[in-house]
């Protein structure tokens, strides 16, 4: 099976966190793993080009304290970032409102926002490190 590199992990839910944490430890998927409770954690993270880790998969919450996971996608877009990641929104709403506009995101950027819809389970997981990107 393919690895990745390095996952981001961006929930305010600490069961969250933890329980797709387990998940990734159990399908192996990747070694590497960094967890932030909210955007702005993340994009400070980002925003320290010495940084050695680079994530290649980033799951984002959509509703989080301080910047909410479509604040921290128009953010993380202005970054002077080379490397390319993949962007999966970790969500329970099956609205079509807001699939469209994961679409429009998706198309706004040139990186690929996509949608996954809680619970993360070892097959999903999976099958997203066969699509991840290789360096």
């Amino acid at each position: 099976m393919k690895t990745i590199n390095a996952i981001c992990l961006i929930d305010d839910d600490p069961i969250t966190i933890f329980s797709v944490k387990k998940l990734i430890e159990v399908t192996k998927i990747s070694n590497c793993i960094l967890t932030f409770s909210n955007g702005q954690e993340a994009l400070n993270y980002y925003q320290n080009t010495s940084n050695e880790v680079f994530p290649e998969l980033i799951l984002l919450d959509l509703n989080m304290p301080i910047i909410d996971g479509w604040e921290f996608i128009d953010a993380f877009s202005q970054l002077p970032i080379s490397k390319k990641a993949l962007i999966y929104i970790l969500t329970s709403s099956i609205n079509p409102e807001d699939i469209q506009k994961v679409k429009i995101y998706n198309n706004k950027y040139p990186f690929s926002v996509k949608h996954l819809i809680k619970p993360v389970t070892k097959d999903k997981l999976s099958a997203l490190a066969a699509i991840v990107p290789s360096e």
